[in-house]
């Protein structure tokens, strides 16, 4: 089974988040997960949605800032299908990459 979830940390405060974020995405390496982060969200893989939880709330907990924001999706589907099977399969209907770049 894979559990597939997204969700941001926003540290709430003036300036750079760069130092805060760096902070979450540093503490996701101790889980027995996947990750990619975008420019907007973090998307990750695990096999239990146990491990996408304490994954999150550890990314959380890391970054120390007086307010912080998470915000969470989780499609726990119960099938073993990826993400990137997921992108692949629109890229198939679209005959492209859904990607363009400017």
């Amino acid at each position: 089974m894979t559990v597939i979830a997204r969700f941001e940390v926003i540290p709430v405060h003036d300036g750079s988040l760069s130092e805060d974020i760096a902070q979450a995405i540093d503490a996701l390496d101790e889980y027995d997960i996947s990750y990619k982060m975008t420019a907007t969200d973090t998307v990750i893989e695990a096999n239990e949605v146990d491990e996408v939880f304490e994954a999150i709330q550890a990314a959380h907990n890391a970054v120390e800032a007086d307010r912080i924001i998470t915000s969470v999706e989780v499609d726990d589907q119960g099938t073993d299908q990826h993400a990137e099977d997921r992108v692949k399969s629109v890229a198939s209907v679209l005959g492209r990459d859904p990607e363009k770049n400017m």
